[in-house]
C-alpha cells in the first residue's frame, strides 16, 4: 500500500535564474515536487501523472531511481507540458508554456483515472493542474471507501481559468487546502487573510493553510479555527522552484502519519528547505533522519499558536 500518492502534472522545465543561468530540460511539475517532499518523511510514494513521449522513458528511469513509484505515469503523444520558469527575484517568478508544449487540458485528459494500484493509498495530494482536473480528482479520491487523507493545492497562472475555484464547496471533500497567500488574494479577494482562513476552517471542517513565502506559513485548524504560524527555515537557497509543492508533500505525509497539525506544517517546511537547496526536484538531497529531525526541532521551537 502506498503511503502517499501525488496527482497532477509532470513538466519539463527550462529554468532561468536571476543570475542569468539557464538549466534546460529539468523534470519538474507539482506532482513530482510534492512527491519528493513527501518522500522526506514517507517510505512509499507514488505519482499519478503523464509525461510527453520524448521524455517518458527518461522520466520513469530517473524517478524510479529516486525511489519513487513511477508506475502511475502514463505516456502522452506530443511533448507534454514544457515550461519556461523565469525567476525575476528570489521570490517572484512566472511560468510560461513553450510553443511546442502540450496544453493543460491535453495533460489532464491523458492522465485518466487513478489506477487500482494507487486507490488504496493512505493519502492523496492533488497538486496544481487545471481547475476542472483538480476538482474531478478531488471528487474521485474523496469518494474512496477507506476515506483517505486528501489535500489540495492550486495554480492561478495566466493560462489557467481560476474562476472555478471561487465556489469553496470543494473544501467539504478535503482534509487540508494549501494555497499561497497570493492565490488567496487573487481569487477570493479577501482583505482579512486570517479571518478568511478561520471562517473556512470552521465552516468546512478543513485545515486551511496560507503559504506566505519567506515568512513561512499560517495554518488554521479545522473546526476550531486555531491558528499556528510556522516560520521559514534558513537554507542555502539555489532555486525556489517547487518549494510550495514540496511543502504540500511534507504536510500530507504528516497527516497520513497522524501527526499534530503543527508538526505537519513543520514537516512541510522542512521538505521545502531541502528542495530549495538544489536546482530540480530529482537533484534534491535525500536527508537522513538525524538531519531531517534536527530541522524539525528547530522549527517546532519557533511555532506560535494563537487562540481560535
Amino acid at each position: 500500500m502506498m503511503d502517499v500518492v501525488t496527482v497532477g502534472w509532470l513538466t519539463v522545465d527550462d529554468i532561468v535564474l536571476t543570475d542569468g543561468t539557464c538549466r534546460q530540460q529539468v523534470l519538474g511539475g507539482g506532482a513530482l515536487y510534492s512527491a519528493v517532499g513527501a518522500q522526506v518523511f514517507a517510505d512509499r510514494v507514488g505519482i499519478h501523472s503523464v509525461c510527453g513521449a520524448p521524455y517518458h522513458a527518461r522520466a520513469l528511469e530517473e524517478i524510479g531511481r529516486r525511489g519513487l513509484d513511477p508506475s502511475g505515469i502514463a505516456r502522452i503523444d506530443g511533448n507534454g507540458l514544457e515550461l519556461w520558469l523565469l525567476h525575476e527575484s528570489d521570490v517572484h517568478k512566472q511560468q510560461l508554456p513553450k510553443l511546442s508544449s502540450s496544453t493543460a487540458d491535453e495533460m489532464d485528459a491523458a492522465r485518466g483515472p487513478i489506477g487500482e494500484r494507487y486507490r488504496s493509498a493512505r493519502g492523496f495530494h492533488i497538486a496544481p493542474q487545471s481547475p476542472a482536473g483538480t476538482l474531478a480528482n478531488v471528487r474521485d479520491v474523496a469518494g474512496l471507501p477507506h476515506r483517505p487523507v486528501v489535500t489540495m493545492d492550486i495554480l492561478s497562472d495566466v493560462f489557467i481559468d481560476a474562476s472555478l475555484y471561487a465556489d469553496l464547496r470543494f473544501l467539504d471533500h478535503l482534509t487540508a487546502f494549501l494555497p499561497s497567500e497570493a492565490e488567496i488574494y487573487r481569487i477570493w479577494r479577501t482583505s482579512d487573510l486570517e479571518g478568511w482562513l478561520r471562517a473556512n476552517a470552521r465552516e468546512h471542517d478543513c485545515h486551511m493553510v496560507a503559504k506566505v513565502g519567506e515568512r513561512g506559513s499560517i495554518v488554521c485548524e479545522a473546526r476550531t479555527g486555531r491558528l499556528v504560524r510556522i516560520p521559514a527555515l534558513a537554507a542555502d537557497v539555489v532555486d525556489t522552484t517547487g518549494a510550495g509543492d514540496a511543502y504540500c508533500g511534507g504536510f500530507v505525509a504528516g497527516l497520513v502519519a497522524g501527526r499534530p497539525l503543527e508538526e505537519c506544517a513543520a514537516m512541510g517546511t522542512v521538505a521545502a528547505s531541502f528542495v530549495v537547496e538544489a536546482c530540480g526536484a530529482l537533484a534534491t538531497a535525500r536527508p537522513g533522519p538525524d538531519e531531517r529531525d534536527a530541522r524539525m526541532r528547530a522549527l517546532l521551537g519557533a511555532t506560535r499558536p494563537e487562540p481560535g
